[in-house]
């Protein structure tokens, strides 16, 4: 997604881009020529500047066109945390958007929430989640494993487009069973696949492939995970 494509968001710019932004609101005449101009409150634009707030996208927009350069960082409104250092345009990744699909919903405070029975799924989700920047998110554990992220990123998330990707169907929806993966009532061939997160999966896979160095590599990664949770306890 281009960042012209970006709506009700919030950004903050780096210091270069706090210089030029009003820098160019003086150059138009200060900001109360600049607020009249653009139906603006112009008390707004002053507690703005005095706060070094985060400034409305469209805001930004008007001064500096369809440019990203000067974005270090962009919210929703009120106090939720930032995505900081993003990456523009943001990526729409199959596997990320794929794994939104099937197994994200969204509670009754409006918070989107992965869960997942499986950590291996939910470390993969964090991972994909920072292909946009440092995303902020929290990791429950409860019945089933649940991860939370911003409400403005889950809205921006469902509204790209993308074509699903086959191994995060798998992980998320499938069953391995002989040689084929089923998910949606479609058979995959094992050969096909590529990647999985689901650690049952990933070994089940691994041992119809007779494949033993990722069957020793997946053993050797529970050994020690187990070994680092009986040294927190």
């Amino acid at each position: 997604m281009e960042f012209s494509e970006l709506e009700d968001v919030r950004v903050k710019l780096n210091e270069d881009g706090k210089d030029e932004f009003w820098h160019v609101i003086d150059e138009f005449g200060g900001v109360k020529n600049f607020s009249q101009a653009f139906d603006i409150s112009p008390s707004k634009m002053y507690n703005w500047k005095s706060k070094d707030s985060f400034l409305p996208i469209e805001l930004v927009k008007q001064v500096f066109g369809n440019q990203p350069r000067f974005v270090e960082a962009y919210k929703g409104r009120g106090r939720s945390k930032p995505v900081e250092n993003p990456v523009f345009p943001i990526p729409e990744d199959s596997g990320l958007l794929t794994r939104v699909e099937c197994s994200v919903s969204v509670n009754s405070k409006g918070i989107p929430v992965y869960q997942a029975s499986d950590m291996g799924l939910v470390e993969r989700f964090a991972d994909l989640l920072g292909l946009l920047g440092d995303v902020p998110f929290k990791v429950y554990s409860r019945k089933v494993y649940e991860l939370r992220y911003p409400k403005y990123l889950h809205s921006i998330l469902v509204e790209m487009d993308y074509e699903p990707s086959v191994e995060a169907l798998v992980d998320e929806k499938g069953v391995i069973c002989e040689n084929v993966a089923v998910v949606e009532d479609r058979e995959i061939d094992i050969e096909e696949l590529g990647q999985l997160y689901h650690r049952g999966k990933r070994l089940d896979l691994a041992l119809i492939r007779e494949d033993k160095k990722e069957i020793a590599r997946i053993m050797s990664e529970e050994k020690g995970k187990i070994r680092k949770a009986l040294d927190q306890a």
